[in-house]
């Protein structure tokens, strides 16, 4: 039972999306969430004939454009997931847009003057009441400034933090609920689901930090020839209220505009996709929503980036888990893609069958064998979520947002110019990012990790063995087997307990080698750096061959 929905204020909006749900023909998945007894829906609602001959991908888009934003917003979340949806409902959720009527001009005035606490002619000079543009969480207007620079200022939509904030609890019950109740919550977590959505959404709604999400991504690009990153005003910038500067540029795949205006399509493809590589791989902070809505072309090929709601940060480790999966695919390392691939999050080591071996050989087989000029990071893309989809493996969320992005700015590149290799330009960002994997600093980075989780394993280990022979003793664990069964059993612990001692002096070697390499690196001159390698290692492996000499004097019971 739920207890949201126990809660009258919310059986309204209940009630609305189940027959919003009902009127578009999916009044089964209203009956199979329990939602049609709980709510008390009369059976017309639930079984409401579907009024046109729509398609289920259409039906779908229909539905969610009729329950209102945060469900679009769901939508064009669910349009990065290709490892849940099919081919057909990805596509048609692509064409899920933000625009939607605008607001009055006096409630955005109403608004600014309450946000930023002052009235509207002592912040602007000159504020334009028709608003420039309209979508889900706001709107834009143009104004300048008394300094004299002409801004956009972002304004939210009146009562959209309670609209969102009331959807998103209801989609978090949906989401528990099908999760025990339906096929798709068997395979998928839903709930992890619907929680991203929400943390994505919350921080849509707060201005402020898409502002700072700006800054840094002005940061990154400081000194940057090719990218321009709008100045935010911070005078001016509330929690609902956003003002930057105004970009006066081509829409990227205006390819008209951009020939009247004379500017280089080959050069704007060329740095379209040098964006998002940048981003990647030497910043591991990405913009998630890079549709040419976002993107101006300015003079002499510079791209204006605006709308910093969507971005994902990507630690060092996947990023230098991606490397690796791209350096197996070109190698046709078949075992280094599928560890590269546990790494990522994207399946279990359980997952792993002949099946899906042979499949990603093919896969590998295919693009070690084809010139980098004859490939696509689109059609590339594809033949990796086939792959994901027959075995039903998961996709994390950076990263399918991750390959959304890239998918995007190559296809605005190759609209640009047709005859553009993503794979060059990718080249040299990617041999330096290995690069800097495997220096020296790198390897004692790991090396160093490394140690720290066999010092933690060490620390622990004792600790779960004391808890677990304590709760032997006090009975709360019993152990029922025949002596037979007991020999066998502690014939595999202590082939067991060999093994470990066995991993445990090979790693003291590993570390060993890795420590008196950095320390080669950093020059033999560095005495405490090499003193303190050999103690180490000398200690690590007369402790692991003490254990082994232990273990084989006890015998084998």
């Amino acid at each position: 039972m739920w207890p949201i929905v126990r809660q009258a204020r919310y059986l309204g909006r209940y009630r609305q999306i189940a027959q919003v749900l009902g009127h578009h023909g999916f009044g089964y998945l209203v009956e199979q969430l329990g939602l049609s007894n709980l709510l008390s829906l009369p059976s017309r609602i639930v079984r409401h004939s579907v009024p046109d001959p729509l398609s289920g991908p259409e039906r779908l888009r229909q539905t969610l454009i009729a329950l209102g934003p945060t469900f679009v917003k769901l939508g064009q979340m669910l349009s990065t997931r290709a490892d849940i949806l099919p081919p057909a409902f990805l596509i048609e959720l692509t064409k899920l847009q933000d625009t939607v009527p605008p607001f009055p001009s006096d409630v955005a005035i109403k608004i600014i003057e309450t946000e930023l606490g002052r009235p509207l002619h002592t912040a602007f000079q000159d504020f334009c009441h028709e608003p420039l543009a309209a979508a889900s969480l706001g709107q834009v207007h143009t104004a300048t400034l008394h300094s004299g620079e002409q801004v956009v200022v972002k304004i939210q939509r009146p009562d959209i933090q309670q609209t969102m904030t009331l959807d998103l609890a209801i989609l978090n019950d949906i989401a528990a609920l099908a999760q025990e109740r339906t096929a798709l919550g068997s395979q998928y977590n839903l709930v992890d689901l619907a929680w991203e959505l929400s943390t994505t959404l919350r921080s849509e709604l707060d201005y402020r930090r898409e502002g700072r999400n700006a800054d840094r991504f002005r940061k990154n690009f400081s000194g940057s020839t090719i990218i321009h990153i709008p100045t935010i005003y911070w005078e001016h910038t509330s929690l609902r209220v956003l003002t930057s500067e105004r970009l006066f540029g081509v829409k990227i795949n205006d390819i008209q505009q951009l020939q009247e205006n004379g500017i280089d399509q080959k050069s704007l493809a060329r740095n379209s996709v040098e964006l998002i590589l940048r981003e990647i791989f030497r910043d591991g902070f990405f913009h998630a929503d890079p549709h040419p809505g976002n993107f101006f072309a300015l003079p002499n090929a510079v791209i204006g980036v605006v709308d910093f709601g969507q971005v994902v940060s990507l630690d060092r480790e996947t990023i230098n888990n991606l490397l690796l999966l791209l350096v197996a695919l070109t190698r046709n390392d078949t075992g280094g893609a599928l560890r590269a691939m546990q790494h990522l999050d994207i399946l279990d080591r359980r997952d792993v069958t002949p099946t899906l071996r042979r499949d990603l050989m093919r896969f590998m087989d295919r693009i070690v064998d084809s010139p980098l000029e004859e490939m696509s990071a689109h059609e590339t893309n594809e033949e990796l979520l086939q792959i994901i989809r027959r075995h039903q493996l998961r996709m994390p969320v950076p990263l399918a947002l991750l390959l959304k992005a890239i998918v995007m700015m190559e296809g605005v590149g190759i609209q640009l110019d047709p005859h553009l290799d993503t794979f060059a330009v990718a080249r040299p960002y990617a041999t330096r990012a290995l690069a800097e994997l495997a220096s020296p600093e790198a390897v004692a980075k790991r090396t160093w990790e490394h140690v720290q989780e066999v010092r933690e394993v060490a620390t622990i280990l004792p600790r779960q063995l004391s808890d677990t022979l304590r709760r032997l003793d006090d009975g709360e664990l019993v152990l029922q087997t025949r002596d037979t069964e007991m020999r066998r059993v502690a014939s595999a612990l202590t082939l067991a307990s060999m093994r470990i001692a066995l991993a445990v002096t090979f790693m003291a070697f590993i570390i060993a080698l890795g420590m008196i390499s950095v320390a080669a690196s950093l020059g033999w001159s560095n005495q405490f750096m090499f003193i303190f390698s050999l103690i180490g290692s000398i200690g690590a492996t007369l402790t692991g061959l003490a254990l082994l000499v232990s273990i084989i004097r006890r015998g084998d019971p």
